[in-house]
């Protein structure tokens, strides 16, 4: 299986103008986050794929994580469904 690319060069990417706009602020690493409801959006699959028992390993190749990243996902989960159900039992 080929491994996705996980990044880009800008200068491919970027129309000429943006990109020397870019080279005159910075020059590294750059780092461009996605929008915040990609990240809720890959959550939510994480989480689904989960409950559907489907393992770790195929939940990374099929979201795009790793797997390590997917168990923090469901861990996550974990606890805020404790947290919540905590927060039920003691009446708050």
């Amino acid at each position: 299986m080929k491994k996705k690319k996980r990044y880009a060069n800008a200068k491919d990417v970027l129309p000429e103008e943006l990109f020397e706009q870019v080279q005159k602020h910075y020059t590294g690493i750059l780092w461009v986050p996605a929008p915040s409801r990609f990240y809720q959006e890959r959550r939510d699959l994480v989480l689904a794929l989960h409950l559907q028992g489907i393992s770790s390993q195929e939940i990374s190749n099929l979201a795009g994580v790793t797997t390590r990243r997917v168990n923090q996902i469901i861990a996550a989960e974990r606890n805020q469904d404790r947290d919540r159900q905590l927060a039920v039992a003691s009446g708050k």
